[in-house]
């Protein structure tokens, strides 16, 4: 090489290679790095893009609802609902004058029924009001039998007075029925399945997004920490060799052939 002409980066990679075996594997997995950074980018990339996607199709698909809470959060909250009426229906099941067992069958049936019903006003409060109002009238009349069921047992464990018994009973079948209200309106604040599945589609392709950014991030580091290493060989030969003014036009050409952009 001479000094009045331009170095070929190439040329001076292959003789630094050629000279020793250590820098030729230093060269290789710089290059294998590039490419392993190269392809975690593409992928990074994307991911964003599915992401982009996916929250897009999220937020479509909630623009059409007026029912934004999480769907599981809300279910939750109507369960617990439903558990909170349960002493309320265990007292109304000892009315039946059975086993233990069988109270315990009977309070379960007594929770399904209300839960069902919490359930169904909310599916047919959109789709046929009709429907709706009779379920409505339904549920009222079964909280109103569950109150007569706790009043007979109140009366018949021995209360004393019958106004208390009815104050007792008439305490459970408010409560029962405020339960059941907070388990619909819960319910009616949900989202849709199809919005709650949309929404968690949305929300693991921002995770994988994020993880692949994040890989991509790596692989970049790694990548440039061998690049570096190597670039401190080809500048420690090109300074024999190459005059002072090229060496910045040689370093970057350099660079760009170990991340895979060069010849």
């Amino acid at each position: 090489m001479t000094t009045s002409q331009p170095i070929d980066v190439a040329d001076l990679i292959r003789e630094l290679n050629e000279s020793n075996d250590t820098l030729e594997d230093q060269y290789l997995r710089a290059r294998d790095a590039a490419d392993r950074a190269a392809r975690a980018e593409e992928a990074a990339g994307q991911a964003a893009a599915s992401a982009r996607q996916a929250k897009v199709a999220h937020q479509a698909i909630q623009a059409e609802q007026r029912r934004h809470a999480a769907l599981p959060r809300q279910v939750m909250f109507a369960l617990v609902t439903v558990a909170l009426d349960g002493l309320a229906c265990y007292f109304a099941a000892q009315a039946l004058d059975g086993s233990q067992d069988a109270t315990l069958v009977w309070t379960f049936l007594f929770l399904a029924v209300l839960a069902g019903g919490e359930v169904t006003l909310d599916v047919y409060r959109d789709r046929h009001r009709r429907a709706w109002r009779s379920l409505v009238a339904f549920l009222g009349a079964f909280i109103l039998l569950l109150g007569v069921l706790r009043f007979w047992y109140l009366a018949t464990i021995g209360v004393g007075d019958p106004v208390a018994a009815v104050a007792g009973a008439a305490l459970f079948t408010g409560a029962t029925a405020v339960f059941v209200f907070i388990g619909y309106r819960a319910l009616r604040a949900a989202e849709t399945p199809l919005a709650w599945r949309a929404r968690r589609r949305a929300r693991a392709a921002s995770r994988a997004a994020q993880e692949a950014r994040e890989s991509a991030d790596r692989d970049a580091v790694h990548r440039d920490q061998l690049v570096d290493a190597y670039l401190r060989q080809i500048r420690r030969a090109a300074l024999r060799t190459c005059p002072t003014a090229q060496l910045p036009t040689l370093e970057a050409a350099a660079r760009e052939h170990l991340h895979g952009k060069g010849t």
